[in-house]
């Protein structure tokens, strides 16, 4: 059954948050990441085959990439993923990414100040590969375990390989074939961070390490209730206040940004889907920060370009980049703010949100096959 609902969204242009934009680059690529990645404390940006670093934003190429994106922003660099990470454990940060065309995830190791580019690692051929992003899994309040999208369940983390040396360790949680899109989040209130794939969820064992994930039903991603379809990541937090976690997430390809409410009837757990905004399409990332300081997490997400080359509905449409503020608990809790709209910036497969120039509040950056990365500067504590 289709979900009928209005969205539960209401759009106004009353915030103190405002955006000024800065564009750092032109490359047609769609993943980025950010970091100090020289150590000089202030953080640098990575896009692509560049690096950029702080204050100037000069690009310093650190790689080469395959693959090839037109002017018309068609084709694909083979870089789904940029997570700032110190992989070899020098105290640099390195860069690990993966592709969906090379089937493959690799990791290139920061040469410090010596020229050149930067030596590339194999981790793994798996299939392809359609993003990955830092999140906890092990539970220790750090956000340093990447959860690549694959059709099975795995995680990696930095750490000592069987071979002795140090590299990426991989953990299987489950090889069972499932829909595109993940996430990591409390969902069921045990204090550890449960898995999250688009038709199931995987409830921690103590030891995320050794023990044994249970698979739980889920179906998220579909504008028709009760129906699994390819997300981006899968946020949890609670929406309406009522002390149960709720999801947040959104159609990569087509139609719907939802959030699904947790309902509890004793131990059994089931999830009603309410829909954010169906106006647009190709929601294929999403981020949670508290954007205006007010101690909720808000919701942002824009519009990816040419994902299928324009093949995907509304391809075409506007490019646009949005924060959905979030009231806990209102009867409409989500209220949409355009960043940017029809400026030929949206974003691609990921949204780090961080303090980029360190005035404490978040700033957003994004890139994708428009051209960019592209620096929203968050002008709440101006």
């Amino acid at each position: 059954m289709v979900n009928l609902l209005l969205p539960s969204v209401v759009v106004r242009a009353e915030t103190p948050v405002r955006f000024t934009m800065h564009r750092v680059g032109m490359f047609r690529s769609e993943s980025c990441g950010v970091g100090d990645f020289n150590n000089d404390g202030k953080l640098d940006i990575v896009a692509g085959p560049f690096l950029y670093l702080a204050k100037d934003w000069t690009p310093q190429r650190i790689r080469k990439l395959e693959g090839d994106v037109d002017e018309e922003g068609k084709g694909y660099y083979w870089d789904f993923m940029n997570i700032p990470l110190d992989v070899d454990g020098d105290g640099l940060l390195d860069v690990v990414s993966c592709s969906w065309h090379g089937k493959r995830s690799e990791w290139y190791r920061n040469t410090g100040s010596n020229p050149g580019l930067w030596p590339r690692t194999l981790i793994e051929e798996n299939g392809h590969f359609e993003h990955g992003d830092l999140w906890d899994v092990d539970g220790d309040g750090k956000k340093n375990e990447i959860l690549p999208s694959v059709t099975g369940t795995i995680w990696y983390e930095a750490g000592v390989r069987d071979d002795g040396k140090r590299g990426i360790v991989k953990h299987i949680v489950s090889d069972k074939q499932l829909a595109w899109g993940c996430g990591v989040g409390d969902v069921n209130g045990d204090g550890r961070p449960d898995l999250l794939r688009p038709d199931a969820w995987y409830e921690a064992p103590r030891e995320p390490r050794s023990g044994t994930w249970k698979e739980r039903p889920l179906t998220l991603g579909h504008l028709q209730e009760g129906k699994a379809d390819h997300t981006p990541q899968i946020w949890v937090c609670d929406v309406n206040a009522d002390g149960l976690n709720d999801l947040v997430t959104s159609s990569a390809h087509k139609y719907g940004i939802f959030w699904y409410q947790q309902i509890r009837d004793g131990k059994d757990m089931r999830w009603k889907q309410h829909v954010i905004d169906a106006s647009w399409t190709q929601a294929h990332n999403l981020a949670m920060a508290d954007l205006d300081n007010d101690g909720d997490l808000d919701l942002v997400t824009g519009k990816r370009f040419m994902a299928h080359n324009g093949n995907d509905p509304g391809g075409y449409d506007p490019l646009g980049l949005y924060w959905y503020e979030l009231s806990p608990g209102a009867t409409t809790p989500w209220t949409k703010h355009a960043i940017s709209f029809n400026q030929r910036v949206g974003a691609g497969m990921n949204i780090p949100v961080v303090d980029l120039d360190g005035d404490g509040d978040l700033d957003i950056v994004v890139t994708g096959k428009w051209g960019g990365p592209v620096w929203f500067e968050n002008e709440l504590n101006r």
